[in-house]
């Protein structure tokens, strides 16, 4: 009886030691498929010279990656502040040294290096911020095929714009725009506006800053430039404006002169009103476009140039209110936000 009891315990031991083989056998299979199946990347993040926009697309796109459960990536960030050759080498260390699979780029002017720089190294190149990719020639139309290279672009059209501050500012006659010079991006946005002004027979002035403008007050003094001369005074999507543009913005509330920008976060500093765009939403789409190329083998140049056509009309009600402009109850209604 004793000896009974004995075998049947040993076999169901050995049931069990059995089944825990097979099941640690099963893991450890499991295992090992995730691994095989879970690809590894490095992505170059490079700007040359950042600002609290391309900080948000930046941020967006990288959001989309780490939350992707099939790849893991390692971000590799290169930040030039402005310094051409250090922008330039730090490229080619990306591509050289950390042996990066893709270069994401923010802004015109920190795209059209890379560009040149990525073309002989057949490594895929996603853009965002970049307001006309096609003027600026980073790629031959927002369908384009023969580059290795996609994005978003953060370009309203010029029409709509114009169209905005008339409805805003009705006796508008002279529109001043402050923007830095030799910037190709800035100089092709200023050339659309002043098609899309004379469309409406408004006068366009301009004002610029130097490339390498560092200081809100060098804005401020292009800005004095066109003071009793406009109606209203424009800043778009401009690396330095962006930065600096509260200069912009100051000299012309002193002057009781309405300021319309492209870009939102300069009506929480002061401007009058913005037509923009959700520069999150455009680095999330760069972040799949990301993914395609990167999960599926998809060659960048397949994949269309996208954007976010949702435009946001905000208006700083404090600051029309300074400078005594009555803004129209049916362009209130309209707008997407109201500062007070």
């Amino acid at each position: 009886m004793k000896k009974e009891i004995l075998d049947v315990k040993i076999r169901l031991c050995l049931a069990i030691v059995i089944g825990l083989v097979i099941l640690n056998g099963s893991f450890a299979d499991n295992v090992l498929k995730a691994e095989e199946v879970k690809k590894e990347f490095k992505i170059g993040l490079a700007v040359l010279k950042d600002n609290i926009y391309y900080h948000v697309s930046r941020t967006a796109f990288v959001n989309v990656l780490e939350k992707d459960k099939d790849i893991t990536v390692a971000f590799k960030l290169l930040d030039a502040y402005g310094d051409d050759e250090a922008y330039r080498l730090g490229l080619e260390r990306r591509l050289n040294i950390d042996k990066v699979d893709l270069v994401f780029t923010t802004g015109t002017r920190s795209t059209l290096p890379a560009i040149e720089i990525v073309k002989d190294k057949d490594i895929p190149l996603v853009f965002t911020a970049v307001a006309s990719p096609v003027k600026s020639g980073i790629v031959e139309t927002l369908e384009q095929r023969k580059s290795n290279v996609t994005g978003t672009h953060c370009g309203v059209p010029a029409y709509p714009q114009v169209m905005t501050i008339k409805k805003i500012v009705p006796n508008v006659k002279t529109i001043g725009i402050v923007y830095t010079k030799d910037e190709s991006n800035a100089e092709v946005q200023t050339e659309d506006f002043k098609k899309a002004a004379s469309q409406l027979e408004i006068r366009v002035l301009t004002s610029t800053v130097s490339k390498d403008c560092k200081t809100i007050e060098e804005v401020a003094v292009a800005t004095r430039e066109l003071i009793g001369k406009v109606d209203v005074i424009v800043a778009h999507q401009d690396t330095s404006i962006s930065r600096y543009g509260k200069g912009m913005i100051d000299e012309a509330t002193k002057n009781n002169i309405p300021t319309y920008v492209s870009l939102e976060q300069l009506v929480s500093e002061g401007a009058t009103f913005s037509l923009g765009i959700d520069f999150g939403a455009i680095g999330r789409q760069a972040g799949e476009q990301a993914l395609r190329i990167l999960k599926d083998n998809i060659y960048a140049g397949d994949i269309p140039v996208g954007t976010d056509k949702n435009y946001s009309l905000t208006i700083n009600l404090s600051a029309a209110e300074k400078i005594g402009l009555s803004i129209p109850i049916q362009v209130l209604s309209s707008a997407s936000k109201l500062i007070r």
